[in-house]
Formats: C-alpha cells, sequence, structure tokens
C-alpha cells in the first residue's frame, strides 16, 4: 500500500477503514496488513539512539511486514529497552496495538512518541486511528490535520481526516479528504471507500458504485466496500444484488452490524414487493 521501510524516511502502511453508517476503524486481514510503520529522520540522525535499538526496530518492521505481529511487538519494545527515547518504536508499537484493539495501549505509546519527537507525523496519524477507534473525533481532525502538516504528501492523513469528517457530519468535506488521497495513493482502496460512503451520503450514488467497485479490484476482501456497494444497490432499488454484496461483506466480516442492517432493509423491499405482488394475484395465507 505505502513503501517498505527504508533507512530514513517515512513508511506509512495503515489506513482507517471507514465503514458504512458506523464509520468504524478496522485494521486489515492478516497478510494485508495497514499498519503505519517507520523510521523517521529525526530518529536516525539522533546520536541518543543506540545501533542495537535501530536493528530491534529494523527487525520489527521485517516481522510487521510478513503479517508476525507478536514477533514485531517484541521487537519494538526491545528497541524501547534499549533506546528509551527512541519516539518511532513507539510508534510502530502502537501499531500492534491497533490492529488487536487495545485503543487506549495505543494511545499511550503514540502520546509518548509525540512528546519525545513532536515533529514524526507517524505518530500522529497512528493516534489519530487510535483517537477514531475511541470515538473522539475532534480530537482524531486535529491530529490528522497536524500530521497533513508536517507530511502533506501522506495519502493516509487524508483518509483518516475524511473518516472524522464522515463521522461528524461533513460529507463535502469528507468527500474532498477522500479525493486527495486517491491523487496521492491511487491504488489506496480504504480512500475509495471512504469516497463512496461521502458520495452515498451527498447522494451520488453511481459514483459511489463507481468507487465500491475500484475498492473491491483493489482489495477483494475489504467488507466495508460491499458494505457500502450493498447500501448504494439498496438505496438504487436493486435489492437483490444489494443482498448478494451484504451476504459477501458478513462472509467476509460476520461483526459488521451495518451490513446486517442494510441486508434488513433489503429483505424488508424483497418481502414488501412480494407481498404486494401477492395480494395482486388474489393470493390469501388465511
Amino acid at each position: 500500500m505505502f513503501d517498505r521501510p527504508g533507512v530514513t524516511r517515512a513508511v506509512f502502511l495503515s489506513v482507517a477503514l471507514t465503514l458504512l453508517g458506523t464509520c468504524q476503524v478496522k485494521a486489515a486481514p492478516a497478510g494485508k496488513k495497514t499498519t503505519k510503520t517507520a523510521k523517521s529522520e529525526a530518529v536516525a540522525k539522533s546520536d541518543k539512539v543506540s545501533e542495537d535499538a535501530k536493528t530491534a526496530l529494523k527487525d520489527g518492521l521485517k516481522l510487521m511486514s510478513e503479517g508476525k505481529g507478536q514477533e514485531a511487538e517484541a521487537k519494538f519494545s526491545e528497541a524501547i529497552k534499549l533506546s528509551p527515547n527512541y519516539a518511532v518504536a513507539y510508534a510502530n508499537r502502537a501499531n500492534i496495538s491497533m490492529i488487536r484493539k487495545h485503543f487506549r495501549t495505543a494511545l499511550a505509546d503514540c502520546n509518548k512518541a509525540i512528546e519525545l519527537d513532536a515533529k514524526l507525523a507517524m505518530a500522529y496519524i497512528n493516534r489519530s486511528w487510535a483517537y477514531l477507534s475511541l470515538g473522539h473525533m475532534e480530537k482524531a481532525l486535529a491530529d490528522a490535520s497536524k500530521a497533513i502538516e508536517l507530511e502533506p504528501k501522506v495519502a493516509v492523513a487524508y483518509v483518516n481526516r475524511s473518516h472524522a469528517y464522515a463521522k461528524m457530519g461533513k460529507s463535502k468535506e469528507a468527500l474532498a479528504d477522500a479525493s486527495k488521497a486517491i491523487e496521492l495513493e491511487p491504488k489506496l482502496s480504504s480512500a475509495y471507500v471512504n469516497r463512496a460512503h461521502a458520495y452515498i451520503i451527498e447522494g451520488d450514488l453511481k459514483k459511489a458504485l463507481d468507487d465500491c467497485d475500484k475498492a473491491i479490484e483493489l482489495a477483494p476482501r475489504m467488507a466495508s466496500a460491499y458494505v457500502n456497494r450493498g447500501r448504494a444497490l439498496r438505496l438504487m432499488g436493486h435489492y437483490e444484488k444489494a443482498v448478494v454484496d451484504l451476504d459477501k461483506a458478513i462472509e467476509l466480516n460476520p461483526k459488521l452490524g451495518s451490513a446486517y442492517f442494510n441486508r434488513a432493509e433489503a429483505y424488508q423491499k424483497l418481502y414488501e414487493a412480494d407481498m404486494a405482488e401477492a395480494k395482486k394475484l388474489g393470493y390469501s395465507s388465511k
């Protein structure tokens, strides 16, 4: 999704995914990690970070890219033990906590990272993700905006801010930020999901469908893309097609409340149509 970890440049692999209706934040399935991992230029130039700590961080990033979260967390913790002022190690360890939905633990590590390096954009991005998950939209918005101020070309910051705007009912702002993320990272599936959500709110269902199609093309197992497409189809009156997409969303993520809600709405419309047809044909259950 983003660059692989380098020696001195930031690498962002995490995004907050906006799910229809609830606008929840969700980590991607194993093998398709969406964690923001990075090496800060500020830290790379610091003589307070030991070479052993840098090696531990590098090993942790490699493990993270391989989907080995527990081992990666151990390496990030090792880096912190070796160099307690290693801001990037705290920011990366926060990713593991986010995937495990230990949001307050992640928040604590992000706070520490920012305390140590107030210009570490990835720490603000990760903290905005944590705030989104905890329902603190204003704080999430502020952190995403700060990350954009520090690193204006990092797409995931716009994705997070788009999510916050959507939850705050500001669909036009959400739309603009999702579009900016796509401009910066045309293959960032979560940006298309967020923009589709904004298009649905704005009533532009055809564009919402196009964005969902693109998101599914890029990430065929992204449940939120099927939820958004299912909702758009339902609102367009294509109830049977909507049910197919919502079934797929539930298959991929059985804990998506928005998928069940939209499927129930589609089923209700199909029920009403069938009952009307039965009545028209003179059928009575009595």
